[in-house]
């Protein structure tokens, strides 16, 4: 009978240690358990803080992505600008030479006319002198010799006038 007690505390102990274990392992559990959805919890609002500067960086990234585009879209205009306006310097500066060649080559024209005309207007004067002063000399030759047979009319009277007087 007193071993049966004590058989029956020894199984109640047992059963009572056992159910000790368990709380104790069931307690254990829980708390490895929490601190393991702490760690979860403390890892998943790390990812979530770390997702959260990545997406900032992303978006810093995008909007510096954004003004980069802007500056060569802006870069490319002004180039494309500035090609533009070469292009017209260019033109103008063709335009100018081709407008100073025309204009040296209508005053050699003119120069050259004017020459013309001076040579033409010397040889022509030169005819008319050599002209004139031929008809001058024919002028001057034809009075003396008028002048010079009146003259010798004169003589020859004068002296016919003599002889009848002697």
């Amino acid at each position: 009978h007193c071993s049966t007690v004590i058989l029956l505390n020894f199984q109640t102990n047992i059963l009572t240690e056992l159910k000790n274990w368990k709380l104790n392992l069931i307690q254990h559990h829980k708390l490895q358990m929490r601190q393991e959805k702490e760690k979860h919890d403390a890892q998943v609002n790390q990812l979530q803080n770390e997702m959260e500067n990545l997406k900032e960086l992303l978006h810093t990234y995008e909007i510096s992505i954004i003004r980069k585009d802007e500056v060569i879209t802006n870069l490319t205009q002004a180039l494309e600008k500035q090609k533009e306006r070469v292009e017209v310097m260019k033109k103008f500066a063709l335009w100018r030479i081709q407008h100073v060649k025309a204009k040296q080559e209508e005053y050699a024209i003119r120069m050259a006319d004017k020459h013309f005309q001076t040579a033409l207007m010397k040889k022509v004067w030169a005819a008319w002198r050599s002209v004139s002063e031929e008809r001058w000399k024919e002028k001057v030759t034809r009075a003396c010799q008028l002048r010079a047979e009146d003259i010798c009319v004169q003589l020859t009277n004068d002296f016919e006038a003599k002889i009848a007087e002697v």
